[in-house]
C-alpha cells in the first residue's frame, strides 16, 4: 500500500523520492533529445575514413556518454538486467574475436563500442519508462529529423547534395543518401502513428509528408522499398476498420508513384533493372546493384576462412588485410552477410534468435493494449513495422552501421517494450523511510 499524502507540512519521503526520479527522467529526455539532434546534424561531418580510424570524434563521444549513462541507470534501477547482460556478453565475445584477428587497438574496438551504444540507448529508454513514453520517443525522432529533412528538400530544389555514381542525391545532414532515407522512413512511419493514434494533429500529418518527401529526395531505392514495407506492415497490423488499415498502404502507393514521377527516380530504377550478373562476376560494376553483387561475392570467401565464429565485429569495415579491401573499404551493403562474416554461423544464429524473441514480445503486446493510456494504443504495431523495415533494408544496405538509424529504432522500440510498466509508474510503491 502507498502511504497517504500528509495533510500539512513537509511532503513524505516517498513523495520527495518520486519527485527526484521525475526530475531525473526529464533531464534524461532533454539529454537524449539534444544528443540525438547533434548526432543527426553532424553525421556528415566525420571524415570518409573515420570508420577505419581509432580517433575519438564527436560521434564516439556521444556513444561513450550513452554507455556510461546506461550503466549508471542500470545499477540504480535494475530494469532489464538479464537481457542486457546477455547482449553485452554477445558483444564482448565477438569484439574479443576481432581483437584476436586484428590485434588490440582503438580501431578494432570501434564497432563493438558503437553497437554497444545503440543497446545503451535502449537501456536508458527502458529504465526511464513512465516518462520517456512512446509519444515522447517519437517526438524526439521527429525533432532530430526535422532539420535534415528540410535540408534534403532544399538540396532537391537546388540540385545539390552528394554526388553518388554521377548522380546528385539529397542526403540532408547524413553521411549518405541511403542513411538519410532509412532515418526518414522511421520518422515518417512514427509521424503517421502519432497522427492516427495520438490525437489526429495536423502537424503530425505535415511531418509525415515532409519526411516522405525528404526520402524521395534522396532517390534511394532501398529507402523507398523500406518505407513501403514499413507502411504496409503498419497498416496490416494496425487495429481498427479496414478503411483505417488502408490509409498507410495508400500513402505507400503515393510515395512510390512520386518516386517514379521524378526524372532521377525513374532513371535510377531503369539503371538498376539493367544489372548484369555476368558483369558483376567479372567485377564490372555499372550500377549500385552490380557493386553489391560483387561485394557479396568478395565477402563470401572471408566467411569460409572462419565459418563458425567469424572474424569479429567490425572486421569487414576496419581490417587492413582482407580480400574485401580491394574495393577500398566499400561497406558490405547486406547486414545478414556482414554478421555472417563477422560473427559466423554461431553469432548470426544467436542474433536471429534474439530478433525472434523481440518480435514475439512485440506481438504479445498487441494482444494486451495499454488501456490506461489511449496514446499508446497500436504502439506495438509501430514497433513491428520498424523491425520489418530494418529487416527489409538490411537485405541491401548498411542499416545498423548508421548510428542515427540505430538510435532512432532503439529509442522507439525500447519505449514500446517498456509499456507494461506504465501502471506501476503511476502507482508509486516507494515506502517511507
Amino acid at each position: 500500500m502507498s502511504a497517504s499524502p500528509p495533510q500539512s507540512g513537509r511532503p513524505s519521503s516517498w513523495r520527495r523520492a518520486l519527485d527526484a526520479t521525475s526530475r531525473l527522467d526529464l533531464l534524461l529526455i532533454a539529454f537524449l533529445g539534444v544528443t540525438l539532434l547533434v548526432r543527426t546534424l553532424t553525421d556528415d561531418r566525420s571524415a570518409s575514413n573515420s570508420r577505419h580510424s581509432g580517433s575519438l570524434n564527436l560521434s564516439g563521444v556521444i556513444a561513450v556518454l550513452f554507455i556510461f549513462l546506461a550503466m549508471g541507470l542500470l545499477l540504480r534501477r535494475c530494469r532489464g538486467v538479464l537481457p542486457t547482460a546477455l547482449i553485452a556478453l554477445w558483444l564482448c565475445i565477438w569484439t574479443a574475436i576481432a581483437v584476436s584477428t586484428d590485434g588490440a587497438s582503438a580501431e578494432t574496438l570501434r564497432e563493438g563500442v558503437r553497437e554497444t551504444s545503440i543497446v545503451a540507448l535502449a537501456i536508458i529508454t527502458y529504465n526511464a519508462r513512465g516518462h520517456l513514453t512512446v509519444p515522447v520517443a517519437t517526438r524526439l525522432v521527429q525533432l532530430a529529423g526535422f532539420a535534415p529533412a528540410l535540408l534534403a528538400i532544399y538540396q532537391l530544389a537546388t540540385h545539390t547534395g552528394l554526388n553518388v555514381a554521377h548522380n546528385l542525391r539529397a542526403n540532408g545532414t547524413f553521411a549518405h543518401p541511403n542513411s538519410a532515407a532509412m532515418f526518414f522512413a522511421i520518422a515518417a512511419t512514427a509521424s503517421l502513428w502519432q497522427y492516427l493514434d495520438n490525437g489526429r494533429r495536423s502537424p503530425d500529418a505535415l511531418l509525415m509528408a515532409l519526411f516522405a518527401a525528404a526520402l524521395v529526395a534522396t532517390f534511394s531505392i532501398d529507402g523507398l522499398i523500406t518505407l513501403a514495407a514499413m507502411l504496409i506492415a503498419f497498416g496490416v497490423l494496425h487495429s481498427g476498420s479496414v478503411r483505417l488499415k488502408l490509409v498507410p498502404c495508400a500513402i505507400a502507393g503515393v510515395v512510390v508513384l512520386a518516386f517514379f514521377a521524378t526524372p532521377l527516380g525513374s532513371q535510377r530504377v531503369a539503371s538498376e533493372s539493367s544489372t548484369s550478373l555476368a558483369a558483376a562476376e567479372r567485377g564490372e560494376t555499372t550500377s549500385t546493384l552490380d557493386t553489391r553483387l560483387y561485394r557479396w561475392k568478395t565477402l563470401l570467401p572471408e566467411w569460409e576462412d572462419s565459418p563458425a565464429f567469424g572474424r569479429g565485429l567490425g572486421t569487414t569495415t576496419t581490417t587492413n588485410s582482407t580480400r574485401a579491401n580491394r574495393l577500398n573499404y566499400l561497406l558490405p551493403h547486406n547486414e545478414y552477410l556482414r554478421y555472417l562474416v563477422e560473427t559466423g554461423v554461431v553469432g548470426l544464429a544467436i542474433l536471429l534468435a534474439g530478433l525472434a524473441i523481440l518480435i514475439r514480445d512485440l506481438l504479445r503486446k498487441r494482444k494486451i493494449p495499454d488501456t490506461a493510456s489511449l496514446s499508446t494504443f497500436n504502439a506495438p504495431s509501430l514497433g513491428l513495422a520498424i523491425v520489418v523495415g530494418c529487416l527489409v533494408n538490411s537485405l541491401a544496405d548498411n542499416t545498423l552501421l548508421n548510428s542515427p538509424t540505430g538510435y532512432a529504432a532503439a529509442l522507439i522500440i525500447a519505449a514500446i517494450l517498456a509499456l507494461s510498466g506504465l501502471d506501476m509508474q503511476r502507482s508509486p510503491t516507494l515506502q517511507p523511510v
